[in-house]
Parts: structure tokens; sequence; C-alpha cells
């Protein structure tokens, strides 16, 4: 993107701050995951929580595992608890959206969307017990999120399921290049 996602303006907010707020009316507590102590945030609502990785510059895997293992200390969330993961960079994501999948989480470890069979770890809701398969994988140097949810009893999400909730599959969009993110402010109108 050639600079920090995070701190990109989405009409008039950071991305951040809007996926935070987004998360804020579905799932409480919301928990930002950041890459060292001092990456610059901007600012967020004061009801999120701000943690560092505990493997800095290992990947989604590990701050994932450090975002389960702060749920379950911290905020005393148990194994069958839940938690809605993202990246910064969804800025259709909808409070909507977690609620849905979360409802589909039935017995399962986790709910995946795969639209057209593509894992999409990153915008997927895990049990707190999730935590000891990551931990398992990141002990072997395995740092992929998509072996984790090979490792759970996941319910994935097909295209057709996915579009019965959302037909243009809007929020599973996220912003990796310059050009994605000019039109998801044109899309969205700013």
């Amino acid at each position: 993107m050639g600079q920090p996602k995070e701190l990109l303006q989405f009409g008039d907010e950071s991305l951040l701050c809007r996926i935070s707020t987004a998360l804020s009316t579905a799932a409480m507590p919301v928990v930002v995951v950041r890459r060292t102590a001092d990456q610059p945030l901007p600012e967020l609502p004061s009801t999120v929580t701000v943690i560092t990785d505990d493997r800095p510059g290992a990947g989604p895997l590990a701050a994932l595992a450090t975002g389960l293992r702060h749920l379950i200390g911290a905020a005393a969330f148990g194994p069958d608890d839940a938690a809605f993961v993202t990246a910064c960079d969804s800025p259709f994501l909808r409070g909507t959206d977690v609620a849905w999948l979360a409802g589909l989480l039935g017995a399962h470890d986790a709910v995946i969307p795969a639209p057209n069979g593509e894992l999409q770890p990153t915008c997927a809701v895990y049990r707190c017990r999730c935590l000891a398969a990551a931990e398992a994988l990141l002990q072997q140097s395995v740092m992929a999120p998509r072996e984790l949810i090979r490792a759970l009893a996941a319910r994935t999400l097909t295209t057709d399921e996915l579009r019965q909730h959302d037909p243009d599959l809007r929020f599973l969009r996220n912003v990796n290049t310059p050009e994605e993110y000019r039109r998801a402010l044109a899309d969205a109108a700013y």
C-alpha cells in the first residue's frame, strides 16, 4: 500500500477507527492487536482495548493467538466463548456481518468465509479454545492462519451461502493496493 493501512482515511475517520466502531455494535470487548508498542495508531473509540502482539512480525496467526490469550486472561472469556477476527483494511465490514457469522457458529470451533473456495481467516469467528491449536502451530513455526483452520472443526461458508447474506460480498472487500483503496473510497462516495 505504501503507507500504514490502519492510518488511511476513510471519510472522516481512519480505517482502523471505522472497523473498531463497526465491531463495537456487535462484539465486546473490541481488542486491537498492534505490531509493536511504538506502532502509531489513529484515535480510537474509548471502548477499544489496544494490546501489543506477543510475537511482533510473526503475522496474523500470532496476532490472533495474542488476541485470544488476552480475551481468556483479561476479559475472563471461557473456551466456548468466541471472537471475531479481522484485519484493519475491510472498510465495508458491518456489525451485522459479524453477528451473522457468529450466529452460524453452532458447535463448530470457527466459522470461515470461503468465497470461491478461498479461505478468509481474517474475517472469521473463532472460539477461544482455538488458542491451543494456534499455539501448537506457532511452536512448529507454522505461521499461516489457513493452517489453523485445517486443524479445527470449522464451518466454511460457500460463495452461495455468503451471497445469501451479502449479495455483493461487500463485507469481504479489503484494500491492499492504492487502486483498491481509491475504488473503495469511490464506492463509498467519499
